[in-house]
């Protein structure tokens, strides 16, 4: 076995090229610290738990310290319009750019954390340990198309208590606030998706005016207490539930456009019409039956009819979609959780212990950006013969680490033939290949 440690060059060319391609096209490094945004990405990708001090003690030629940590404050303070640079020149890519059959998910991930002496931390309920937590709630969006996916655009919800602590209450803006200032920020694009996924809590009727005012469709879970008016009978969605007849509920099969995962389920449409955004599609799903574990659509939100009949419900302002379009859209929702949950696993989303929201914001940056890289060089083949899958996010880092030693092996031998008595492959070989696990030399 190799020691614990994954030393690399700094000169990365496929992050360089991406770097010149997205980030910073004019090729100006006085513009941004393009090396130092280099090494973080490559850094993030190849290590465990990568911090800062990490990355640096791993660079090959690496600065000092003191230098390597005020580059990274230089770039904290630009990220907020790299990020929005990247984005941007990613629609001009074609086949990196959204298309408007894609879709758009959003939803809230609670990044845990130890210390409340953190810029936007506080006590926030998260769905992966169904608890209270201490972390902070990120409110994000994630593109998917059946060929490519990355998160778009984010923000930090903060409450208000604790951004009175930091004294910028001023700041504060509710969750659904937030939403919609990402929602308007994505549609600017003229190849936006049509379509956006959101769980209940992001359904609110002013959200769905903002989707229509700018011609989007959507799909989503209805709020519980909203009520709707059927056949001029006003009523809530539990109690039109029990009025349908066990006859019209037909079989349908399910197929998640991404997971190829099926599932048959027992269905009815309703069109109803709801106070100040109109008439809508609801599909109500007959879940008396067992659990849906198949991962087809996510198993929340089962409700109980006024009879204690179990149903889940789904809504839609396209009347002309069917119940398997509209089902199987909604099943695309659970692309923002697994981005999350790659992320995380992968890209080392959580652990940032930066103080100043600048850090957490560049920090979750640098994340997505990692992201958008592998993906890229997914989307042309770049890593291809450097790992036998390179589908998911998983397989594809691990082919870029592939890529990084063979490269960091060519860049060893290309200073061995040019100094062989090298202070730099000296400690090196000393402290990377000198031992094996049963402690047998590996230089040649």
């Amino acid at each position: 076995m190799l020691h614990q440690a994954m030393k690399f060059v700094e000169d990365n060319d496929l992050v360089a090229e991406f770097f010149r391609k997205f980030i910073n096209r004019t090729n100006d490094p006085s513009q941004v610290p393009g090396q130092i945004i280099c090494a973080l990405i490559v850094g993030k990708i190849l290590l465990q738990k990568a911090t800062p001090n990490k990355i640096q003690d791993e660079l090959v030629t690496a600065p000092s310290i003191s230098t390597f940590y005020r580059d990274i404050h230089r770039l904290a303070i630009e990220m907020p319009g790299l990020y929005e640079t990247l984005i941007t020149n990613l629609q001009q890519n074609k086949r990196m750019a959204m298309r408007p059959d894609g879709v758009i998910s959003l939803d809230e991930h609670v990044i845990p954390h130890v210390s409340e002496n953190i810029e936007g931390v506080g006590k926030f309920f998260s769905t992966s340990t169904n608890s209270t937590i201490l972390g902070m709630s990120l409110i994000g969006t994630h593109y998917y198309d059946a060929s490519k996916e990355y998160p778009v655009f984010f923000t930090y919800y903060r409450k208000k208590d604790e951004l009175q602590k930091w004294n910028k209450e001023m700041e504060f803006k509710e969750k659904n606030d937030i939403a919609r200032d990402l929602i308007t920020r994505l549609c600017t694009f003229p190849n936006a998706p049509s379509t956006f996924l959101m769980d209940s809590f992001f359904m609110t009727k002013l959200n769905v005016k903002v989707l229509k005012k700018h011609g989007k469709d959507y799909v989503s879970r209805p709020k519980r207490n909203w009520k709707a008016t059927y056949i001029r009978k006003r009523q809530t969605l539990a109690e039109l539930y029990d009025t349908i007849p066990a006859s019209e509920f037909k079989t349908v099969k399910i197929v998640n456009p991404k997971s190829k995962k099926e599932r048959v389920y027992k269905v009815a449409i309703r069109d109803v019409f709801i106070t100040s955004i109109g008439t809508h599609r609801v599909v109500f799903i007959d879940a008396d039956g067992a659990k849906d574990e198949s991962g087809v659509i996510d198993d929340g939100m089962v409700q109980e009819s006024v009879s204690k009949k179990r149903f889940r419900v789904f809504i839609t302002g396209n009347l002309t979609w069917e119940a398997e379009k509209i089902l199987s859209t909604y099943a695309l929702r659970w692309t923002i959780e697994t981005g999350f949950r790659d992320m995380s696993q992968n890209l080392g989303l959580h652990g940032c212990q930066w103080q100043a929201m600048e850090g957490q914001y560049c920090f979750t940056a640098l994340t997505f950006i990692c992201y958008a890289f592998l993906m890229w060089t997914m989307i042309y083949g770049l890593l291809n013969g450097f790992g036998d899958q390179v589908d998911t996010i998983g397989e594809i880092k691990r082919a870029f680490t592939h890529y990084c030693q063979e490269r960091f092996f060519e860049w060893r031998i290309e200073i061995r033939e040019k100094c062989a008595g090298c202070p730099v492959l000296k400690f090196i070989d000393n402290h990377v290949f000198s031992k094996t696990s049963n402690g047998m030399a590996m230089n040649p």
